[in-house]
């Protein structure tokens, strides 16, 4: 096992800080360069999103939350104190941190919040290249790092705003391993890579497995050197980490205005969640490597061509290739690690909100970076059709921007790729509604209401402010107590408004309504 995982393809199995300085002269020419290049290619892809709008989430938590607006709220985020508030993205607070911080400069105008995700891609990429650098040749951690910043699953993550965590994690998790591939030298770098990883899991669940990604990146490159730094190091990233997830249940609040309901399992058994899963990681193993119908909402049908069986011998098949390429190359095991230990807290076990999504993929992509770097180092063809491939992969996600450049935009194109979808039509309706254009919205929730069986509420209510914005009462009136019927607080929106979902414009509308009533 040892020879195995000692770089049999020709590679550089890991280097020492020591060892960093005696490296041959990159082929690239100069790291700063290559530097360059990537966080010029990463930003100027994105640069269309700095005149996008809101989309989403984003409406909600940027332009009607107060919270992230009011710095008192402040000594709350970075005490840790806002975990046991009934905030959105409470169980986030280097999230929120940030999007005060873009509050504070740049107040509700989206220009700013999408200047600072596009520069965060930036420095992710950048970092995604300092740690392949460290363990492959700087051309194949350059090549690997360029098709992760053009690749169309990152766009979701970084063209909304509301989004960013996955940004976040990612880029503290990266910072972390960096800091410790540096670590040895001086403890500065071992501080710095645990509080890293405390910002990472600050930023996102995702980020849970840090701590043991640090243990497995020095059990197969540092073992060699003095154990009991390194022990330190690992127990103190483990507690920073798991002691922020025992705080965050812990203190989480009981009772919940923004969440009132928790998220609903895939199936009710775990044979059924499973075979769903299997399809789910079928459609992200595609969409690596040939991404298509990306979609804001997913769902049954976004899976539908996925057979279960097939699903699952493709995941043996790629699971034991990725188990030949650990044993190997160790630079490929730390890769397939990342991979999955980024995925698997996105992989409905634990249910979530939202089963599927394409933002969920951006901290396994670095791992499947990182998986490339031996083949691309040995396979000097398979480098040049890399190069070539992150052409046509910044074309899509330059097309892929425009999907999200406002509400409007995404949710016509997400009704489109997912037919089935409630949220899309629902989402469009709303959103023709906020922007005064009630007869284009009709059409689109009346369809949300039928894809529904006519047992969601918000289709209803904003139905209701379509038909009253065009003087037709009798039916707005008897759309909005079919609204009532299925969810009370329809009939007190202020209450809508606290559980931010609706916005205040729309609320009061609904309160004329309501007095009429």
């Amino acid at each position: 096992m040892e020879q195995g995982l000692s770089g049999v393809w020709g590679l550089k199995a890991g280097l020492s800080p020591r060892d960093m300085t005696n490296r041959s002269k990159p082929h690239i020419g100069s790291p700063a360069l290559a530097t360059a290049a990537l966080a010029f290619v990463a930003a100027t892809l994105y640069l269309p999103t700095l005149f996008a709008d809101f989309a989403w989430d984003s409406q909600i938590q940027v332009r009607y939350d107060t919270f992230i607006h009011d710095l008192r709220n402040l000594p709350a985020v970075l005490s840790l104190r806002v975990l046991s508030m009934d905030v959105l993205d409470f169980n986030r607070p280097t999230q929120l941190l940030s999007l005060m911080a873009d509050a504070a400069l740049w107040g509700k105008h989206p220009f700013g919040y999408h200047l600072t995700s596009l520069l965060l891609h930036a420095a992710v990429t950048v970092l995604l290249f300092w740690f392949c650098r460290r363990l492959a040749t700087t051309w194949s951690a350059f090549t690997v790092a360029l098709l992760f910043a053009v690749h169309p699953v990152n766009c979701e993550a970084v063209a909304e705003v509301g989004y960013r965590e996955d940004l976040l994690a990612t880029l503290f998790v990266l910072a972390g391993l960096n800091c410790a591939a540096a670590f040895g030298a001086t403890w500065r770098s071992g501080v710095s890579c645990g509080l890293c990883l405390l910002l990472a899991i600050g930023a996102k669940e995702s980020a849970v497995a840090a701590p043991l990604l640090v243990a497995l990146y020095w059990w197969w490159f540092r073992r060699h050197e003095p154990r009991k730094p390194w022990l330190w190091l690992i127990a103190t990233a483990a507690l920073l980490v798991g002691g922020f997830v025992a705080a965050r249940f812990a203190l989480a609040p009981e009772h919940s205005a923004v969440f009132t309901q928790k998220p609903a399992p895939l199936e009710k058994t775990l044979a059924g969640t499973l075979s769903v899963q299997a399809r789910i990681w079928a459609v992200y193993f595609r969409q690596t490597v040939w991404p298509k119908d990306l979609c804001a909402d997913y769902g049954p049908y976004s899976i539908r061509h996925f057979d279960v069986g097939l699903s699952c011998l493709l995941i043996v098949a790629i699971i034991a290739a990725q188990g030949f390429g650990a044993w190997r190359n160790r630079v490929f095991a730390l890769g397939a690690a990342i991979f999955w230990l980024g995925l698997l807290p996105a992989s409905n076990f634990i249910p979530l909100y939202r089963p599927m999504a394409d933002r969920y993929l951006y901290l396994p992509l670095t791992g499947l970076a990182l998986m490339l770097t031996p083949l691309l180092a040995r396979f000097r063809i398979g480098l040049w059709a890399a190069v070539l491939a992150a052409v046509p992969l910044a074309i899509v996600s330059f097309q892929q921007e425009k999907i999200w450049r406002d509400d409007v935009a995404l949710w016509t194109a997400t009704a489109r790729t997912n037919p089935a979808s409630y949220v899309a039509p629902n989402n469009l309706g709303c959103a023709l509604v906020i922007r005064d254009r009630p007869r284009e919205a009709i059409p689109h929730l009346e369809r949300a209401i039928k894809l529904t069986r006519g047992e969601k509420a918000d289709p209803y209510a904003f139905l209701a402010l379509a038909l009253d914005a065009l003087e037709r009462k009798p039916e707005a009136d008897e759309a909005f107590k079919k609204a009532v019927a299925l969810d009370a607080r329809f009939a007190q929106p202020d209450l809508l408004v606290k559980a931010l979902t609706c916005d205040p414009v729309s609320a009061e509308k609904l309160k004329v309504i309501a007095a009429r009533n």
